[in-house]
């Protein structure tokens, strides 16, 4: 039934549906780039939340493989070993290797932030920046690992 105003009564569940609606378009964005809150450009504001790592394992080729929110890949660099603590991935490289933002605030032991040249805090798992991979679209896909780019090789993180 429509009321004078043009719009229909409201019950519960159409209101349940609208706010649903609008929590959800003030979601954006996605795992590395937009509005993330974690990764991305240097825009994007640190984690609410400092003792949260938004990382977990998935089985990746065979054994556990550090994943992000999206369930997206996580790479190490073996450049970066020759300089520890340091990121070697700058420029065209990180363009390709994003790399993981850290929250703000401590983080939880085998985790640590590095400061990257831009001045950003990357994330780091133990000691080692850990990046994503602009060619990893879907959930598990590792097509960065063992790929010999920018200098060195990349691999899948493991814990």
């Amino acid at each position: 039934m429509i009321t004078k105003t043009g719009f229909a009564p409201r019950t519960p569940f159409l209101t349940a549906i609208a706010l649903a609606a609008a929590l959800l378009a003030g979601c954006g964005g996605g795992a590395y780039g937009g509005s993330s809150a974690v990764y991305g450009g240097p825009g994007n504001q640190p984690s609410p939340n400092p003792q949260t790592v938004p990382l977990s394992t998935m089985t990746l080729k065979g054994s556990a493989g550090l994943v992000d929110n999206a369930n997206l890949t996580v790479y190490v660099f073996d450049l970066d070993l020759q300089s520890p603590g340091q990121s070697s991935c700058n420029g065209t490289c990180a363009q390709n290797w994003p790399p993981l933002i850290a929250p703000a605030g401590d983080l939880p032991s085998p985790y640590s932030a590095i400061t990257r040249q831009d001045g950003r805090k990357q994330l780091a798992y133990n000691g080692r920046p850990l990046y994503a991979y602009v060619g990893d679209s879907a959930s598990g896909q590792t097509n960065g690992d063992g790929l010999n780019v920018f200098g060195g090789i990349w691999h899948i993180a493991r814990p």
